[in-house]
């Protein structure tokens, strides 16, 4: 009962991902990253069920390929684990647009990363790329190793669209 992503790109892809934590407020959500996707690989995101989840998703690879959307937050080009209304400040931090991601009644749910070149089919749940050029410089030490988890259900209040 998780959240995991597929990549099906030649190309590493790194990923930014906002969940429900109650422990946040006053929207109650968590902002982490980066997750390094191997090319042809799934891995587990976030732990718990995903039936009736939010989830938003900010993701890039070095050919200038992004995954984004319309709710902007700030976030750093290292690791960070922070709720959705901090701002990290100075160099290194960059306004973003997270895409929403509606998960319906799955417990499990795989989100697949696709590009242009090999998406000739468009599977159930895979979202494909635009050209873009990628506002962070990663390194090894700016990379998750570990899931985070899904909180207790409580009262939800979700990052607001377009700033």
């Amino acid at each position: 009962m998780s959240f995991y992503v597929q990549n099906n790109t030649p190309n590493y892809i790194w990923l930014a991902i906002a969940h429900y934590d109650p422990n946040c407020s006053p929207t109650t959500y968590v902002k982490k990253g980066w997750y390094r996707l191997v090319p042809g690989r799934s891995s587990l995101i976030v732990t718990g069920s995903s039936a009736n989840q939010r989830y938003y998703y900010y993701a890039y690879d070095n050919s200038g390929n992004t995954w984004s959307g319309n709710y902007y937050t700030y976030i750093p080009n290292t690791v960070f684990d922070m709720c959705w209304v901090e701002r990290c400040q100075g160099t290194g931090c960059n306004k973003v647009g997270f895409r929403e991601l509606i998960v319906g009644n799955y417990q499990n749910y795989t989100l697949t990363f696709t590009n242009g070149i090999n998406s000739s089919a468009k599977l159930r749940n895979t979202i494909v790329s635009k050209k873009g050029s990628p506002k962070f410089k990663l390194d090894r030490s700016s990379i998750r190793k570990s899931p985070g988890k899904v909180g207790k259900i409580g009262r939800v209040i979700r990052p607001l669209r377009g700033l």
